[in-house]
């Protein structure tokens, strides 16, 4: 039910933008002049737009990385790291829907929803009973071959544009976002003590990072595509990401925690994305698009609380979440 409601309330206004804009911005060319860009066998020189916008379909490989760890009380002691829990090597199949709208002098607006299928990964769940990861008195090692990441973000900005035929594009811009990690621990493997596997563990841990952003966008293009590199088009964006964490876990190897809900963390964080990519230029409404994006997000100290079965309420010391991804896809371009 989370999952669903976290869905529709994300993707339907974003959606709902992306049909509000690009019908005004289809109103704008219909009261306009000027011609739509055009490609000739002879000279494929490109007039100017009164709007450009355009719909990205892309697939690709994503590979993240999720870590927290809490520690024995809440002022962070006894021990300072407690236990710690380590997502490894999450390989995810991904879709992703984007849209981009550019009025020049008015507005630039772009959006992004995505959705992604965990296929292999694997989990370290460590105890300490000394500071600084010291006297290790259980590691279990887990796979983490299922579950599912979801992402969506919207931004706005004034476009700045510099040069001739060759153009560059500078954005301002400022957004929200919203991102999802809906892990799970599988097919449990005691390694300390050397207990070898166990039966029955079907753990999970839901991350939401949700919050504000300041960004820029870089663009450089040809307004001629006369030859190879005139086709090629080159993008990056740069964010910086303020985030509230919460994450929700449900532990059901452990009797003395309540289930569906164990434990929930809540914190404040922080992240950068960077967006890399290349276009090439097909016709005046269809490009080619390969992609890199990376995320890099952390959290402050929160809090950890934990649901015992007798209905009583535990807290300690989240001492950090982090999260770091690697996606590559390649994508077709309808822009009009």
């Amino acid at each position: 039910m989370k999952k669903t409601i976290s869905i529709y309330f994300i993707f339907y206004p974003i959606f709902t933008l992306f049909f509000i804009l690009t019908t005004c911005a289809n109103s704008s060319a219909d009261a306009s002049s000027l011609a739509e860009t055009h490609l000739t066998s002879g000279s494929e020189n490109a007039t100017a737009r009164p709007f450009e916008t355009e719909f990205k379909l892309s697939a690709g490989y994503r590979r993240d990385e999720v870590d927290w760890n809490i520690a024995g009380n809440i002022f962070g002691t006894m021990p300072n790291v407690l236990s710690e829990l380590d997502w490894d090597d999450l390989e995810i199949f991904q879709l992703r829907f984007q849209n981009k709208t550019v009025i020049p002098n008015i507005l630039y607006f772009r959006a992004m929803a995505s959705y992604g299928w965990i296929y292999d990964g694997k989990v370290q769940d460590s105890d300490y009973a000394g500071d600084n990861r010291t006297f290790e008195f259980s590691r279990s090692n887990n796979s983490a071959d299922d579950g599912d990441v979801l992402d969506a973000s919207a931004g706005i900005g004034y476009p700045f544009r510099i040069g001739g035929r060759e153009t560059w594009t500078i954005t301002p811009l400022v957004g929200y976002s919203y991102h999802e990690q809906n892990l799970t621990l599988t097919d449990g493997y005691q390694t300390i003590p050397p207990l070898g596997p166990f039966g029955g563990l079907n753990s999970t841990y839901e991350t939401e990072w949700k919050g504000p952003w300041v960004g820029l966008d870089l663009h450089f293009k040809s307004t001629e595509v006369q030859s190879f590199a005139q086709r090629i088009q080159t993008y990056l964006s740069i964010e910086y990401h303020w985030a509230d964490y919460d994450a929700e876990a449900k532990w059901n190897l452990r009797s003395d925690f309540q289930q569906p809900r164990s434990f929930v963390h809540d914190a404040d964080g922080h992240g950068w994305v960077l967006g890399l990519g290349l276009n090439y230029v097909l016709t005046s409404n269809w490009l080619l698009n390969i992609n890199y994006d990376y995320q890099d997000w952390s959290t402050d100290d929160g809090t950890h609380t934990v649901f015992f079965s007798d209905g009583t309420v535990g807290f300690t010391r989240l001492n950090e979440a982090n999260w770091t991804s690697h996606a590559f896809s390649l994508g077709i371009i309808w822009r009009f």
